[in-house]
């Protein structure tokens, strides 16, 4: 059997073996390749692929053309880097040697955003081609952990390697080139962004040194909508040319085995923008908000803005601090009651016990007020973020709170965050009817970077930066913690005594308090 097509090699049982290839994965295929796509041009799912059917009338490869450049935007799970893994080994048997001297080994190169990235590709690569009956009678020598050599039919070797990227493409700069495939090349930087694996200079680097009927391949999940990758689908989407073929395929398109209408559902529901990126193949907004105002305002609670303390509940209280004082950003305090599920098939509940802010104190007198109101809770310990930690834990322990310091950064922040808005969107959380944690919760941002996503809390013009927001997510996360299983029954074994509220927990929240928390809860939306 002939392994010479890119499809033959992701179908056939001597290649990738995936005998129920999609026909958008069948379309991607002869593209790349520079074949007709035949019967497969009718297929709906095709035209998308290409932007239309007027896009499918300006395919070069219609006539037998190969294209220098692919640019293969595709959900996740939809076989795009085993296309691309056929594509190099294709590559190696079809490149055009002739004008090679001598101990020249051209290179089929995989280029990624660390080595540790695209080993699993790479091992994919190795197995199927050591498996096959047909490849590995072109294997010359032993595969090492990052390369391997196919006996091209003229006799000579080309080698297929993954490197990583580096700045100005000083890896790609030493040998010709049988073919380039950028792995998850939407996360990779152009040269105006400075990062580690610059893709433009990369492009540049390799395009020159492609010998005959060798091309670049440009592949991953669209991302942020920056870099050499958005701009090339900006200027080529739905105008495809004998130089370069952008193609964008769905999810369902692709895998709808593993994409159901289930499955693409529940995503969407649970992150809307994994949900346009992983699935629909399209770049996510620079910036938008975390959560959904549907789900803050389907998790609020009608009132009472604050619970009451409950003797064996368990809860766990967050502080963000700042320097305090009347004007500015001041003391955020969130406590939070965890509801343990009864069943195990029932999920555990947080909600929202009591939130304020602190202004128009000093560090000392906010910190006095915080340990009041956590002891009315049954809790002598909070959590804090690392500003100022030293001088804060010193005065919260003048008056029996002690901090325990989350030292989070910036991929902890990311996950910390993104388990917070899992929890909201599954109806997991149960917010109290303050307009100002409503504000702030809206206000959390998600922006896009070129190697992943951020947090971004940003300041109002009272000096705030989100503080609601950043003392709920601490709560949440630690709800959990030994340190708030059953408070009340803790305290009282640390004291040797059944404790009474109004003895040293503070006072629990009196009529007159209550009556103005109401208050706050009518006018709060």
């Amino acid at each position: 059997m002939s392994l010479l097509t890119t499809e033959a090699l992701l179908v056939s049982s001597a290649g990738f073996g995936i005998a129920q290839a999609t026909p958008a994965q069948l379309a991607i295929c002869r593209i790349i390749d520079g074949r007709p796509l035949g019967e497969l041009r009718d297929h709906p799912h095709v035209a998308e692929l290409v932007g239309g059917s007027e896009a499918l009338d300006l395919l070069r490869s219609e006539h037998g053309e190969l294209p220098t450049e692919v640019c293969l935007l595709a959900s996740i799970r939809s076989a795009k880097t085993i296309v691309a893994l056929a594509a190099g080994i294709r590559a190696t048997q079809a490149v055009d040697v002739s004008g090679l001297t001598h101990g020249e080994i051209p290179r089929v190169t995989i280029l990624s955003l660390k080595l540790d990235v695209a080993a699993p590709a790479f091992r994919m690569l190795v197995g199927t081609v050591q498996a096959s009956p047909i490849l590995r009678r072109l294997l010359i020598g032993e595969p090492t952990a990052d390369s391997l050599q196919l006996r091209h039919p003229s006799g000579r070797p080309v080698e297929i390697a993954v490197v990583a990227g580096a700045r100005a493409g000083a890896g790609l700069v030493a040998r010709w080139s049988a073919g380039f495939i950028a792995d998850e090349a939407p996360r990779m930087s152009g040269s105006a962004d400075g990062a580690v694996v610059n893709l433009d200079d990369a492009r540049s680097a390799v395009l020159g040194r492609l010998l005959p009927q060798a091309q670049a391949l440009y592949i991953g999940s669209a991302h942020a909508p920056f870099g050499t990758v958005y701009n090339m689908v900006q200027e080529h989407w739905r105008k495809p040319s004998g130089a370069i073929v952008v193609l964008r395929g769905t999810g369902p398109m692709l895998n709808p085995q593993w994409w159901t209408p289930e499955r693409c559902a529940a995503l969407e529901a649970r992150d809307e923008t994994a949900y346009r990126t992983d699935v629909l193949g399209e770049f996510a907004d620079p910036e938008q908000g975390l959560l959904s105002p549907v789900a803050v305002h389907r998790s609020t609670r009608e009132s009472p803005l604050e619970l009451v303390p409950v003797r064996g509940a368990r809860y766990s209280a967050a502080v963000d601090p700042s320097e305090g004082g009347a004007a500015g950003n001041g003391f955020s305090l969130v406590i939070v009651q965890y509801v343990a599920p009864r069943l195990i098939s029932e999920r555990g509940k947080y909600r929202v016990a009591f939130s304020q802010d602190f202004r128009g104190l000093g560090p000392e007198a906010s910190w006095k007020e915080i340990a009041a109101v956590c002891s009315r809770y049954w809790l002598d310990v909070a959590v804090t973020d690392a500003y100022a930690a030293a001088a804060n834990s010193d005065l919260a322990k003048r008056y029996g709170l002690r901090l325990s310091v989350d030292k989070a950064t910036a991929s902890t922040k990311l996950e910390d965050y993104t388990t917070f808005a899992t929890l909201v969107h599954s109806d997991a959380i149960e917010f109290a009817p303050d307009r100002a944690m409503r504000r702030d919760l809206l206000s959390i941002k998600r922006r896009a970077t070129q190697t992943g996503s951020t947090i971004v809390l940003p300041r109002t013009t009272d000096g705030r930066h989100c503080d609601f927001a950043s003392a709920l997510v601490a709560a949440v996360k630690h709800a959990k913690s030994s340190d708030n299983a059953d408070a009340y029954s803790r305290m009282r074994a640390r004291s040797g005594a059944m404790p009474k509220a109004n003895d040293f927990m503070g006072p629990p929240p009196t009529p007159r308090h209550r009556d103005a928390a109401d208050r706050r809860n009518r006018n709060s939306f």
